[in-house]
């Protein structure tokens, strides 16, 4: 029986499609049901590297995503003639939005205030034209082997598909392409498989040159466009960054951008500042000089995070230090630490110091192995603004910190802005109180960063054990207890702790940052 919807607009009914017309057919979803998965990660790790908060853009992404693509399934319903030709055109417009989506967010990003309704339209017109796509060749196979054959074998089909692209993504895709290289590429493989198409069934299509000409011309174009990716990077580039920018990449873990503007040499990881060379040593002396002066012993220090070299730096001026273990996810950034020379010059070389050993692996994991105690364990760790970061911040993970630390030993750690992020920078210091007997309030003015805040801990009493070096420019040995002198306009705020199962700190986080951006 021939399904009435499925006749072409010359009158007859179309041919069942053979074995091998199925195997392409399903082929096809194989690789389009990857190429969805993937705009829909390349989406929402985008918007979280030019705006943060990776919990909540992965989450209305994919919200949108599902519902836009419900909307295309229901549009699908009323394409009544010429099913494949129908799929052609869907895969050519796809193909093309798809593939310039990185291009079009990255611009109105950096040069308009409207990212989120530009967001919206291309997550509406890529997520309907996906949502069309499977209904569209669900009905081209169900003509030979009946809606419950078929539908059972594209769906199992579609699923195999999104699993290949959630590995791809992560793994190969996004460090070794990037976000606008990525684009390019699932947007010409999916003019590739609209060119496939037209090409095997060109004999069943109706227009069969107008449609091949479409396809190639969209799969030639984008590839023409694609061929201008470094300059498209460097134009937005430029507008996203105010210095001129000597070293970027796309890590599997983040974006990597440092710049240079005649003496300032600055490290961006995902779009925020991490430190500035005009005046980085006011954040890394005190986050180092103080837990090192205070601690019982200073042979054994362990730095989490801090992959630049700069807290290695400070720690190596001190003679006593034998050992330092340096802890930092991602490679990338350790490799420039090591590797770029102006940054070499900077920490003066500290990764390449054989008292420096850098472990590329997550910390929690790290903490949890047996290994040696130590006297000094410095948190040098972006803010909390995902729930990756948060968990380095809870009770759970300072309980594994203060089990690698020996007797009279003094771990610190950053904990943000306490004027522009009171809140968060409170919840970590109640966090700590929880797991240490004295936890103690660690201020400095960073003019890139502003009023900066960390948090001093310790087993036992704190009492200064030895010198600072003589070659700081902030801390000094004179004058050091001026970062503990605590501000009378920001009283201290009596806040829950931070725990694995809530992550109350990334709220806090959040609201701190929604409070800035509002002008609150």
């Amino acid at each position: 029986m021939v399904n009435s919807d499925s006749v072409i607009e010359s009158g007859h009914p179309p041919q069942s499609p053979s074995v091998a017309d199925q195997r392409l057919l399903l082929f096809s979803i194989f690789i389009i049901a990857g190429c969805s998965l993937i705009y829909e990660l390349l989406i929402s790790s985008l918007s979280t590297y030019l705006l943060g908060s990776g919990v909540v853009h992965y989450s209305v992404t994919i919200g949108l995503f599902l519902f836009f693509m419900g909307v295309g399934a229901w549009l699908a319903q009323f394409v009544k003639q010429d099913l494949l030709g129908a799929f052609v055109r869907v895969e050519i417009l796809l193909g093309l939005v798809g593939g310039l989506s990185a291009l079009l967010l990255y611009a109105a990003y950096a040069w308009t205030q409207y990212y989120y309704p530009a967001m919206l339209i291309v997550i509406a017109t890529i997520s309907i034209l996906v949502g069309m796509e499977i209904p569209l060749l669900t009905r081209v196979i169900e003509q030979d082997k009946g809606i419950r054959q078929g539908l059972s074998e594209v769906l199992a089909t579609d699923y195999v598909g999104a699993l290949l692209a959630s590995l791809l993504f992560p793994f190969i895709l996004l460090p070794y392409l990037g976000h606008l290289l990525t684009a390019f590429a699932i947007g010409a493989v999916n003019l590739l498989v609209a060119l496939v198409v037209v090409w095997h069934f060109r004999h069943q299509l109706i227009k069969p040159k107008l449609h091949l000409l479409m396809s190639s011309s969209a799969v030639v174009g984008l590839l023409l466009i694609s061929q201008f990716t470094t300059i498209f990077t460097g134009i937005l580039e430029r507008s996203l960054y105010q210095d001129p920018v000597i070293h970027t990449e796309q890590s599997t873990y983040q974006k990597v951008v440092v710049t240079e503007r005649g003496r300032d040499l600055r490290l961006f990881l995902n779009g925020s500042l991490q430190f500035s060379s005009m005046d980085e040593y006011r954040y890394h002396e005190p986050l180092v000089h103080l837990p090192a002066s205070h601690s019982r012993s200073l042979e054994r220090a362990l730095i989490i995070g801090g992959g630049d070299g700069l807290a290695a730096r400070e720690l190596l001026k001190y003679d006593t230090i034998k050992q330092i273990a340096l802890v930092d996810l991602d490679p990338a950034v350790t490799n420039l630490g090591r590797d770029l020379d102006k940054l070499k010059v900077l920490n003066k070389n500290a990764l390449a110091n054989p008292k420096v050993t850098v472990h590329n692996t997550d910390a929690w994991r790290w903490l949890e192995s047996d290994g040696d105690l130590f006297d000094v364990v410095i948190i040098d760790l972006p803010d909390p603004d995902t729930a990756d970061i948060a968990r380095l911040y809870t009770v759970e993970f300072y309980r594994k910190v203060a089990r690698r630390l020996s007797v009279g030993g003094v771990m610190i750690t950053q904990a943000s802005s306490p004027w522009l992020q009171r809140n968060a920078f409170w919840c970590v210091a109640s966090t700590l109180d929880t797991v240490f007997e004295s936890v103690q309030a660690v201020y400095s003015q960073v003019p890139s960063f502003g009023p900066w805040g960390y948090v001093m801990t310790s087993d036992t009493a704190f009492s200064k054990q030895r010198a600072i070096p003589k070659d700081t420019r902030y801390v000094t040995d004179n004058d050091w207890q001026f970062t503990l002198d605590h501000p009378s306009d920001l009283p201290p705020l009596e806040l829950p702790a931070n725990q694995l199962q809530t992550l109350k700190l990334m709220q806090y986080y959040a609201e701190g940052y929604q409070a800035l951006q509002d002008g609150e």
